[in-house]
């Protein structure tokens, strides 16, 4: 319950920031972007750059990067995806969701954070102080597959695993910890760079590249803005803010 009033507060008081209005009443320069939730804290400066240089304003819509995928095939009017996988926009593309081909912008990272604890090692999650570790849900999180991943290779992922709590996104993960209903949590590195509290960065090499796409979608009836925002991403200014977050460049 809390979980979820912490979620409808930042909604309600990011959608006010940003001119989020009825989906009926958008006018063609509004951009609707379906984002991974791991882009919650980097989207507001990006959007704020973003509309500084363009009239567009931004809406933007969070959640996992697999059930964001299944509104749009399903009909949902998103102008342009941003998932943390590029599987998912490679997928949508080949279906014939997209409008263009899909662009890798930003790399993840992926840290282990603790309201309360402070780790210096993923072995210490075998620790008795830690009872439940949450990850978002491998399924249909790229987080939650790539803190997967990194406890197979570090050989953890069985003995953890009657720890393990799934959440539906990274940024659920991350409250989770931060109301305390969990020790400690995988999250995105963009989403604790700004609390004042250690983290663990977990070893990239314990994980497949997090490769933060944008693609933009052919349902969209804005394509001109599209473009210029996913051209945006790319900028100087763009991946300034990124690296600001924590997210590394894209390999050329």
């Amino acid at each position: 319950m809390i979980q979820n009033l912490i979620v409808l507060l930042l909604c309600i008081s990011y959608s006010f920031l940003l001119g989020c209005r009825n989906e009926n009443t958008l006018p063609a320069s509004d951009l609707t972007v379906a984002a991974a939730a791991n882009l919650v804290k980097v989207s507001q400066p990006l959007a704020e750059s973003f509309q500084r240089l363009n009239k567009t304003k931004m809406i933007f819509s969070f959640g996992s990067s697999g059930q964001l995928e299944q509104q749009i095939r399903q009909g949902a009017p998103f102008d342009v995806y941003l998932p943390a996988d590029l599987s998912y926009c490679q997928s949508l593309s080949q279906d014939g969701f997209t409008a263009e081909e899909p662009k890798v912008y930003a790399l993840g990272q992926l840290v282990v954070w603790s309201h309360t604890l402070q780790l210096s090692s993923l072995e210490e999650l075998q620790q008795e102080g830690v009872s439940r570790i949450a990850i978002a849900n491998p399924s249909y999180a790229p987080y939650g597959l790539a803190a997967r991943q990194a406890l197979q290779s570090a050989g953890l992922w069985e003995k953890v695993q009657p720890k393990l709590v799934f959440a539906e996104s990274v940024s659920y993960a991350f409250q989770m910890a931060e109301t305390g209903n969990v020790e400690v949590a995988f999250v995105a590195l963009a989403l604790v760079k700004d609390i004042e509290r250690p983290f663990l960065v977990v070893d990239s090499r314990f994980y497949e590249p997090i490769e933060q796409c944008a693609v933009a979608l052919k349902a969209t009836k804005n394509l001109e803005a599209a473009r210029a925002f996913l051209e945006f991403l790319s900028s100087t200014e763009a991946q300034r803010i990124l690296q600001d977050y924590g997210y590394g460049s894209p390999q050329k």
